[in-house]
């Protein structure tokens, strides 16, 4: 929130006359800007989803690694993640963290003559970027004489075939690979 008050306002009018307190006040009024702008970003820092230079606590609480490597949001991905990965293991639950990581939607099927848990991404193309951060918080919370497999989907010839009459068509239609995975074709 921005600091818009003046202190001037709040002195009698003859002080806008002396040009030392005026001086002092427009000094001061710099002064609680930056004091509160240094408030709020603070506050930032008490949310998952909002912190910046404050998620190396949230990292650190939740026992994780800091890898400045990877982006803010694959970092809150990780930390909320986490933060959902305590409690009774099942399909729910499973899929609260899964989510959490993705950023998108999940299925988990579960094989139980198999001893498989199947974790399936559903709401995007190509596999997600932090998927060995998911793999890691995953293998933790899932008992380990249960195995982990993960379905993706990917954009195949068929589907493109079934979208686009030629190659050509393709071309025309001016999309990026990446448009075409994210838009579904």
């Amino acid at each position: 929130m921005p600091y818009d008050r003046k202190l001037i306002d709040y002195v009698p009018p003859y002080y806008n006359e002396l040009l030392e307190s005026s001086e002092l006040l427009s000094a001061e009024d710099a002064e609680f800007a930056r004091l509160t702008a240094s408030i709020d970003d603070l506050l930032l820092q008490f949310n998952v989803s909002t912190a910046t230079w404050g998620l190396r606590e949230w990292e650190r609480i939740c026992g994780i690694v800091t890898d400045t490597n990877k982006t803010l949001g694959e970092r809150r991905s990780n930390v909320k993640a986490r933060l959902r990965g305590a409690g009774v293991v099942t399909a729910s639950h499973i899929k609260n963290v899964a989510d959490g990581y993705y950023g998108g939607e999940t299925e988990i099927i579960e094989r139980y003559s198999e001893y498989l848990i199947v974790v399936k991404f559903t709401s995007s193309y190509g596999v997600p970027s932090n998927l060995a951060d998911l793999q890691e918080v995953l293998r933790e919370i899932i008992p380990a004489h249960l195995a982990i497999e993960y379905e993706f989907k990917f954009v195949t010839y068929d589907i493109l075939k079934n979208a686009y009459s030629t190659y050509n068509d393709v071309l025309a239609s001016g999309n990026t690979y990446e448009e075409i995975t994210n838009g579904g074709v």
